[in-house]
């Protein structure tokens, strides 16, 4: 028998893993000391061990490979832990290379001159939102704002609390990529939108939007008529990275004040790779 300083030589790991297998039941000594507590091994446990280490290297967890070692276990079932162990690395290594990509697009802006962009793009996934809309026809800023500010005094009218910020969302026509009209969205409690409906006369309509997994995101401080750099930046990011858009724009007013020089708005396109 060898002892565990021995064994851990060996096999090349260290007395604190061999211990830490001991208590987990993963592999245990052939023989425990009774008075000093002292462990022993067999050089028959090698191959255990050489195949414990051998999943540990394609990331298996440790739980995963105490599955692995029950020789009940079927080859169906340890085909299926090593293909979502394969889809984990697969997304792993997708998600390096975009951000290899952002890294080689920030590095080529450094080299043209500019040091800090004006617009910060950040890639993030939203939320379902539900709540009730008002569809306007008509897109100019301050008939948007006049709105807005008449949604959100019917909702402390009526003693609804939005659940979010009010939002702008831009549909677009299909044969233009530019706004055609655009909706006031005020996501509530899905409780609250048929009172909501029926105090506005049917005006304002239920309005769900869908999670997004991948929305390109920016922030624009000031008016928001001067809000166009927004936009460039988002499509300077998307070209860069290799985005496009798979639908409409929201714009979010995250606050407002008196002075539009304080107004802070974030500006979202849901965007997707390009293949």
């Amino acid at each position: 028998m060898l002892k565990i300083r021995d064994f851990a030589r060996l096999a090349e790991v260290s007395m604190t893993t061999l211990r830490y297998y001991d208590e987990i039941g993963l592999l245990k000594p052939v023989h425990v000391d009774p008075e000093t507590g002292y462990r022993f091994y067999t050089m028959d446990q090698l191959p255990h061990l050489h195949r414990i280490l051998a999943f540990k290297e394609l990331g298996l967890g440790l739980t995963q490979i105490a599955e692995l070692l029950d020789e009940s276990i079927s080859p169906d079932a340890l085909q299926g832990m090593l293909r979502l162990r394969q889809a984990q690395l697969q997304q792993r290594i997708q998600a390096e290379q975009e951000q290899l990509v952002r890294i080689e697009a920030r590095l080529r802006s450094l080299e043209q001159g500019s040091c800090m962009p004006d617009y910060e793009v950040v890639l993030k996934a939203v939320k379902p939102i539900t709540g009730v809309s008002l569809h306007l026809a008509a897109t100019d800023l301050a008939y948007q704002a006049h709105w807005i500010d008449a949604i959100d005094a019917m909702l402390k009218r009526y003693e609804v609390k939005p659940v979010d910020h009010l939002l702008v969302l831009h549909s677009m026509r299909e044969d233009e990529q530019i706004s055609d009209s655009v909706e006031i969205v005020a996501p509530v409690d899905w409780r609250d939108t048929d009172t909501l409906i029926t105090r506005s006369e049917g005006r304002l309509t239920r309005c769900e939007l869908p999670a997004c997994s991948h929305m390109a995101s920016t922030l624009h401080h000031g008016s928001p008529s001067l809000v166009m750099p927004a936009y460039q930046a988002l499509g300077t990011w998307m070209e860069n990275n290799a985005y496009t858009i798979i639908g409409p724009r929201r714009k979010i007013c995250l606050r407002r004040g008196a002075h539009l020089d304080d107004v802070l708005t974030e500006i979202q396109f849901p965007v997707e790779k390009v293949s």
